[in-house]
């Protein structure tokens, strides 16, 4: 598969995370580029960058690797994400203003997603990422609301 079909594999999957989201009774509001998702006006506890968005969202990761970023979300210290999440740190939040930031922000990039579909199929990624997501969910609103 080309790197080309590669993403467009990926971005279709990730847009199939709405629906998985909505059977759960979560919910997210369409904005330019990302979907996110809505705690109050001014809070969002995820986002999700689209498809084809005009202006990706790249910026290099704790380790100073450069990493195109699909999925952001708040964790709480005794509820992580799987293991391909990384947490951004206080730098990588201020210089990005198109990102939801605080300090229990993790991220997903298009990288780490593509090695993870080498080894594990894609129904058992989205089932991962459904439950990381119902977690983020669960911890935001508690934190938050």
């Amino acid at each position: 598969m080309s790197s080309q079909q590669t993403i467009a594999s990926i971005d279709n999957w990730i847009n199939t995370l709405v629906p998985l989201l909505i059977s759960r009774g979560i919910t997210l509001k369409q904005k330019q580029g990302y979907k996110a998702g809505k705690l109050s006006a001014t809070r969002n506890w995820c986002q999700i960058v689209d498809e084809g968005t005009s202006l990706p969202i790249s910026f290099p990761n704790s380790q100073d690797q450069m990493k195109t970023w699909k999925l952001f979300a708040r964790f709480g210290i005794e509820q992580t994400p799987s293991s391909h999440w990384e947490k951004l740190k206080g730098s990588d939040k201020k210089v990005v203003r198109r990102v939801i930031s605080g300090d229990d922000v993790w991220g997903l990039s298009y990288e780490d997603i593509e090695k993870w579909t080498r080894t594990t199929n894609d129904k058992q990624i989205l089932e991962r990422l459904v439950r990381d997501l119902q977690k983020s969910f669960n911890y935001s609103r508690q934190r938050y609301c």
